[in-house]
């Protein structure tokens, strides 16, 4: 019998290499695998290399979250990205001595200095690292009842950190490689902060909506809307996924869509049908995930599943979770 590889050959009858693929083969097989496949796909030579980076996003938004872990046996910690198959990518993190990872934002994770107060955020991926400096703050709000996000501002052309404590309402930021800290003023209770299809917005108690403008005055401007507010939602906090924007009532888990365009808040009852929620616990950071046609989440994700009131809901529950979804381009 033939070997089968002899079915596949070039004009002169000779087997191709692999890097001569068809490059629609490639990407059919590329969009099978897992992350850390995708990362040795990706180095195994240019043409695979061009593929890979050329679909990143496409490729990222299609996978599941992984659930973080640190160990810190040695001086740094140990990051541990584990998938529901039980697959684990392991990595040292550097800048972690003496710091606490406090979340994470655009696949970064966001380590604060316990003695040096300042934070080092580290992509555990790519290895992409960006510094910001002592932050003005009590160290207590940074490590409990905090908000931190990672966004890109097109005017300023780099890389802006902002940081909210939820409880005092206050806002600062720092531009990367500025070396300081903006106050951003305001008066009322922010319950969370997010980033969404270049803005960013707070949301305040009991559903009230502000724009967060940081150039050229910092600034937050309320939106006048229709049907903001719910009664029923005391602390809420933002959820995307990725195309739209939550308003979730993390206690009872229950989720409204923020429809922009009517200015509105819409109560989705079927979302939890299309829809999974991974909810992480540290600083309470959440994001709701597509499923596919056939997806069996609840039973790949079956010991992060959490019980809730309504049967089609579908809930999974981590300290931290790493959401590919948010994985920007640097």
């Amino acid at each position: 019998m033939a070997n089968e590889r002899s079915t596949i050959t070039s004009d002169n009858g000779s087997v191709p290499p692999w890097s001569d693929l068809n490059h629609d083969l490639l990407l059919l097989i590329m969009m099978q695998l897992g992350v850390i496949d995708f990362l040795a796909f990706s180095g195994v030579c240019k043409p695979w290399r061009l593929i890979a980076l050329s679909n990143k996003n496409k490729f990222m938004v299609s996978r599941p979250p992984m659930s973080i872990s640190f160990s810190s046996d040695t001086n740094e910690i140990e990051c541990c990205l584990e998938d529901y198959e039980g697959r684990k990518f392991k990595t040292i993190v550097p800048h972690s001595s003496e710091r606490t990872c406090i979340g994470v934002t655009c696949g970064y994770l966001i380590l604060f200095g316990v003695k040096t107060r300042d934070f080092w955020l580290v992509n555990p991926i790519t290895r992409h690292e960006l510094h910001f400096p002592n932050a003005p703050f009590n160290y207590n709000y940074v490590c409990k009842i905090c908000r931190a996000i990672l966004v890109f501002s097109p005017s300023l052309s780099t890389w802006v950190f902002v940081f909210l404590i939820k409880c005092y309402g206050k806002i600062w930021f720092s531009i990367a490689d500025k070396g300081e800290w903006t106050h951003v003023s305001n008066t009322s209770y922010i319950c969370d902060l997010y980033a969404f299809k270049g803005k960013i917005y707070t949301l305040h108690r009991y559903d009230s909506v502000s724009e967060l403008w940081l150039y050229p005055t910092p600034k937050l401007t309320l939106l006048e809307s229709n049907d903001f507010r719910n009664p029923y939602f005391g602390y809420p906090v933002f959820v995307s996924s990725g195309e739209n924007l939550y308003v979730m009532q993390h206690q009872y888990m229950i989720y409204h869509e923020l429809d922009f365009d009517k200015m509105k808040c819409v109560w989705r009852e079927k979302t939890g049908e299309k829809y999974a929620c991974f909810v992480s616990g540290l600083s309470y950071v959440a994001a709701i995930i597509l499923q596919e046609p056939g997806a069996k989440l609840h039973t790949q994700y079956k010991r992060y599943a959490v019980t809730t009131t309504r049967e089609k809901a579908k809930h999974f529950y981590a300290k931290m979770w790493y959401f590919f979804h948010e994985f920007f381009n640097e």
